[in-house]
């Protein structure tokens, strides 16, 4: 009877866990404002996201450029949101998390930042694992 239950538990536990692998790949931001698309990594059981390419009328980056920009790193996975993410596209006094992602389909991330307290929601497609 343990053995069964210890099996069922670690059953449950594995299946619950998130698996920081489903958000590796290509993402392009679905926004009227700006054109971006980001590259999801995993390393060192965290994730992070390099900017691929990103233009909002006034700031260009590319993938060829010599300096990498990140939106985010060092995000460790939670239960159903990905958290503890501190942004790199702007220079901030905080040190608290300010973005958090929330799969929505295997292809569609919710991504909400935090500017002031204030969240700001986008749309991210997937378009290539």
């Amino acid at each position: 009877m343990k053995k069964q239950v210890c099996a069922m538990l670690l059953t449950i536990m594995f299946s619950c866990s998130k698996n920081t692998t489903e958000l590796v790949g290509t993402w392009q931001v679905k926004s009227k404002y700006y054109k971006a698309t980001y590259a999801i990594m995993e390393e060192n059981d965290s994730i992070k996201a390099k900017v691929l390419y990103y233009n909002d009328g006034t700031t260009i980056i590319r993938k060829k450029d010599k300096k990498e920009y990140y939106v985010f790193e060092n995000l460790k996975p939670s239960k159903n949101q990905y958290m503890d993410a501190v942004s790199g596209a702007t220079t901030t006094n905080e040190n608290k998390p300010n973005i958090a992602l929330q799969p929505i389909h295997k292809d569609t991330l919710k991504v909400t930042t935090y500017i002031r307290n204030k969240p700001l929601n986008e749309i991210w497609i997937r378009i290539n694992n």
